[in-house]
């Protein structure tokens, strides 16, 4: 067994979870998919800085910023998952509470 699997969230457990855990876990997503769209707009930064002047980037350099953009791609989305079904369970609590 990995060390690390505690830290991993498994949206199937979000009904076990308290209503706290899951509005955290739906920030931290956000969170997450901010600083993802943050780094994207650098390699853009980069892209286009090295487009306007002498200076190429390589076909190595290149290819690793595509692999790049689509593992960040792939993350965002993930969060973007996460924070979506957490926020559902929260709002689904919210609805239950309140009938």
């Amino acid at each position: 067994m990995n060390i690390l699997n505690h830290l991993l969230v498994d949206p199937e457990s979000f009904d076990r979870l308290p209503t706290e855990k899951l509005e955290d876990i739906g920030s931290s997503a956000n969170d997450l998919g901010m600083t993802i769209s943050r780094g994207i707009s650098a390699i853009g930064v980069i892209l286009a800085g090295a487009a306007t002047n002498d200076d190429s980037l390589g076909a190595d350099t290149l290819v690793d910023l595509g692999w790049l953009l689509q593992s960040l791609g792939n993350l965002s989305s993930h969060a973007a998952n996460l924070e979506g079904r957490a926020d559902t369970h929260s709002r689904y609590r919210g609805i239950k509470k309140g009938a």
